[in-house]
């Protein structure tokens, strides 16, 4: 799949799931707007009946008023009904219930003549009251939301309860207003109640709805941008497939025509077959089948790893004499690009738990990749330490480096790391993922130190014993 089409695939994708999402969120919004439509009708409704009792503490009050000019005895249910009196609390009956408060000196209510209604000859008394009145009906209509109220003049602009903690403003912009039923000429009274968390409320009475429309948003965000990394994951896998391919089938060509051209030597009647003619092409067709041998050797550990089928057969091995014997089997390759390979065995703990092929394998890995991207007299080390109750092998070289975007995909099957317009590095891309897998199932860790140009350094930890310790 070419590129173009995969953006325009994306883009498609996209433009969908932005529709799905402002869909889904309109969706969300209505049912905020018909919830607050509700709520405001369950509000309407409860102070219907919050006002009509109000009025029964009114006419009670109007009837203490006038008793109280009478010097007559006042009616024990009405706001004027003391019972009790120290300096700072009064405590009031009202229809049998008590009711408690603490009075504050200064007051914090407004005694003013605006404020002539019999309902407030005793402010703090009404207040609670009301209070009481107004948290009585909202949690029998289920509203369990924090409130403000206050008594408000309309002709008069003036507010008779004064807190610190609540700006008048936001009753004048967002309270619900409700009037006093028995409301004169002079005076409009009005309750004000105030919701400061509404909006936080109404979210929290939608919790299951608003839970799984949430749900749905970050579902679609992720199944969308896992879709994209799919498809890109899945177009580069298959370039790498038919690099791997191309490559491949480059690899085994050069190999075949040489045994070919060999054969068709020795079959040729025409040409003089000698002993040592015949040593020189059996030779030649000995070395270039183990080539093709190790190349498809390569391809099948490869897919051993992906079924995850790589099994160990655990003996305790010897790492320096395993390191000796690949110095010496690499030594003359790397002598040939007039380099060096030294090695420097300083680890006094070296026999280790381990699978001895792969282990072998592992580091002949490392060691073949130094030379192969050091193009000009390669200077190649291997050393061993101890750390711990593990066993620290580093393969270092003078190569071409591995910059920083590229050491994140190293590990990665087929992925070769680009060498410019240098071709001549032969290989799958399956050699350094054959060696993380190695250590992963040994229990160890690999690291990577380089900077492009100036070479590279892999830090290779394995546990003495993998069946007491990890590595990783």
């Amino acid at each position: 799949m070419n590129t173009n089409k995969i953006i325009s695939i994306g883009v498609a994708m996209g433009v969908v799931m932005v529709g799905l999402l402002v869909i889904q969120m309109l969706w969300v919004r209505n049912a905020l707007t018909i919830k607050e439509t509700a709520f405001s009708s369950d509000v309407q409704r409860t102070f219907t009946k919050v006002m009509f009792q109000i009025q029964g503490l009114e006419d009670l009050s109007k009837k203490n008023r006038i008793l109280q000019l009478m010097d007559r005895p006042l009616l024990p249910s009405g706001p004027n009904a003391v019972i009790k009196k120290n300096r700072l609390s009064k405590t009031f009956i009202y229809r049998g219930d008590t009711i408690t408060f603490k009075m504050e000196y200064p007051s914090r209510f407004s005694i003013m003549p605006m404020f002539d209604n019999p309902i407030l000859d005793n402010p703090e008394y009404s207040y609670v009251y009301i209070d009481s009145l107004i948290k009585k009906e909202l949690f029998r209509n289920n509203i369990y939301a924090d409130y403000e109220f206050n008594i408000f003049n309309q002709e008069g602009n003036q507010f008779l309860f004064h807190n610190p903690k609540v700006k008048l403003d936001n009753y004048l912009e967002k309270a619900y207003a409700f009037p006093f039923i028995t409301n004169d000429p002079d005076q409009k009274l009005f309750v004000m109640v105030y919701f400061p968390k509404e909006k936080a409320y109404l979210l929290k009475e939608m919790g299951l709805m608003l839970f799984l429309s949430v749900l749905i948003i970050l579902s679609v965000v992720f199944l969308f941008i896992n879709s994209i990394a799919t498809i890109f994951r899945q177009s580069r896998l298959s370039d790498l497939k038919n690099d791997f391919v191309n490559n491949m089938t480059h690899e085994f060509k050069t190999p075949i025509s040489t045994i070919s051209l060999a054969c068709q030597a020795l079959k040729d009647d025409d040409f003089v077959k000698t002993p040592d003619l015949y040593n020189t092409y059996i030779g030649i067709i000995q070395d270039e089948n183990q080539r093709l041998g190790g190349m498809a050797e390569k391809i099948l550990q490869s897919a051993i790893i992906d079924k995850g089928e790589l099994k160990l057969k655990n003996e305790w091995v010897n790492v320096h004499e395993v390191i000796q014997e690949l110095v010496k089997s690499n030594e003359i390759l790397i002598q040939q690009k007039n380099g060096v390979l030294k090695y420097y065995l300083e680890a006094q703990y070296f026999i280790i738990n381990a699978d001895r092929l792969h282990l072998t394998n592992l580091i002949y890995n490392l060691l073949d990749n130094a030379n192969k991207y050091s193009f000009e007299k390669p200077q190649i080390s291997i050393r061993t330490q101890n750390d711990g109750d593990c066993l620290l092998i580093i393969v270092q070289d003078n190569g071409i480096g591995i910059s920083k975007a590229n050491q994140k995909k190293i590990f990665d099957k087929l992925y070769r790391v680009p060498t410019g317009n240098v071709h001549n590095v032969k290989g799958f891309g399956l050699g350094l993922s054959y060696v993380k897998a190695v250590v992963d199932k040994h229990h160890g860790s690999i690291g990577l130190e380089s900077q492009l140009h100036k070479g590279s350094s892999f830090f290779i930890r394995l546990p003495i014993d993998l069946t007491k310790t990890s590595c990783k």
